[in-house]
């Protein structure tokens, strides 16, 4: 910057017209103005260096949301050791030497224009809107649904591990946990986020599709009763605490605006689910939030109350959901988890199909990705790499552990392991 503003000053003066000019007239100008007309010249350069200031402190400190609505910036995270974060009582463990990591994503939200335009050109970084993130909700709803999550999964993964064991838990489900209300929808104004729905005009909710069948069955203006469970904590408790207190409302319905003449309340839900397992399993995993580590909390369970190595005595992670009949889902994040993955010195990345072709492709070959569709489908992968998954299997009753179908079909709606290799190749 010196050198360019020195060179601009010499060019100016050598051009000087004032300078250069020999007429008695010009000679004859009083020497004030001279000296003035020429030290609006040497201004100019002064000028442009301060714009150039300017320009660069605004886009070093000027939030980012000035020029994107996309301004939060996600980043790799950790991946954290999950048998470390076990604890259960009740039953004999075996404390694995190998490891089964859960990968997080780091979420930056106060963004300025410089880290956005730097994160705008990292692939290991993904720029997202706030609304995506937080919605309307406030950060104690946020925390209410995310607390929701990360139980649902711990309770879904102790049912799963257990049931590959042979132990035939049949899961309680009871309601309709609310995770997201519909912007200016009837729901809205009586809800909240949280709130867990157990009955509609006298007939008891007991998961999603109730709820979905009692309302749809109304017609726009209709007035149902609504009772729900709501915690009063304002720290994260939920209507699915055992402290929360029930409530009533009457909320009119809207119409449909998908179905015309069906009604409306406006909530998005999950069905909660709780296994009675036979021993007290825990999962301290601190301020971790959400579902995404459901693979891993359900195969480090299998790993800790079992002797041998689920791993091969391996450093492994993994990312996605687990459902009740052991489904693996896809939950977001997947660049930045696979750095992470990366960076702290893991071996094996277990990645759902809809996940699997980013994986591979922010891998480059650094570490090794594979495909799951399913808890049966990591243990088999995981025995290709010295585990004793099939082993375990066998000793439990199951003789014939197989890989889930996966099937190439684009037109039913499921994205398999199959096609996503296809994808990754094409």
């Amino acid at each position: 910057m010196d050198t360019e503003d020195s060179i601009e000053t010499s060019n100016l003066d050598d051009e000087d017209p004032i300078e250069e000019t020999s007429s008695d007239t010009a000679k004859e100008l009083p020497s004030s103005k001279v000296r003035k007309f020429g030290t609006s010249y040497s201004i100019i350069p002064l000028g442009i260096f301060l714009l150039v200031i300017a320009a660069v402190l605004f886009i070093r400190f000027a939030p980012a949301s000035w020029v994107s609505d996309d301004s939060y910036i996600l980043s790799p995270g950790s991946a954290n050791n999950t048998a470390q974060a076990i604890i259960v009582d009740g039953t004999d463990t075996y404390p694995p030497e190998g490891e089964i990591a859960y990968t997080t994503v780091s979420i930056k939200r106060e963004t300025t224009i410089w880290q956005w335009w730097k994160a705008k050109r990292d692939k290991t970084k993904q720029l997202i809107s706030p609304s995506v993130i937080d919605g309307n909700r406030t950060v104690s709803e946020t925390r209410k649904v995310t607390q929701f999550q990360m139980d649902q999964s711990q309770s879904t993964a102790a049912l799963v591990a257990l049931n590959f064991l042979g132990y035939e838990i049949v899961p309680e489900v009871d309601g309709a946990f609310v995770i997201r209300l519909v912007e200016g929808s009837p729901a809205e104004k009586s809800l909240q986020l949280g709130d867990l729905i157990v009955d509609v005009n006298g007939e008891k909710v007991q998961n999603s599709e109730d709820l979905g069948n009692l309302i749809q069955e109304k017609q726009p203006g209709d007035a149902v009763e609504i009772t729900y469970m709501r915690s009063p904590s304002a720290l994260g408790g939920s209507g699915a605490d055992d402290n929360a207190s029930s409530n009533t409302e009457i909320i009119t319905l809207a119409e449909h605006p998908e179905k015309q003449g069906v009604g409306f309340l406006g909530v998005v839900i999950e069905t909660p689910v709780r296994a009675d397992v036979p021993f007290e399993i825990t999962i301290d995993v601190g301020n971790v939030r959400g579902p995404s580590a459901g693979l891993a909390f359900s195969l480090s369970i299998l790993d800790v109350i079992t002797e041998g190595e689920l791993t091969g005595g391996l450093r492994i992670a993994t990312t996605g959901t687990i459902d009740r009949f052991g489904n693996v889902g896809p939950v977001g994040g997947v660049p930045q988890k696979t750095e992470a993955a990366i960076r702290s010195g893991i071996e094996l990345f277990l990645v759902p199909p809809d996940e699997y072709v980013v994986a591979d492709e922010i891998a480059r070959e650094r570490i090794e990705i594979r495909c799951v569709q399913t808890f049966s489908d990591a243990v088999i992968v995981l025995s290709e790499f010295g585990g004793n998954g099939i082993e375990i299997a066998e000793e439990s009753g199951t003789t014939n552990l197989e890989l889930s179908e996966r099937p190439i079909d684009e037109e039913d709606g499921i994205f398999t392991c199959s096609e996503a290799e296809l994808a990754k190749k094409g």
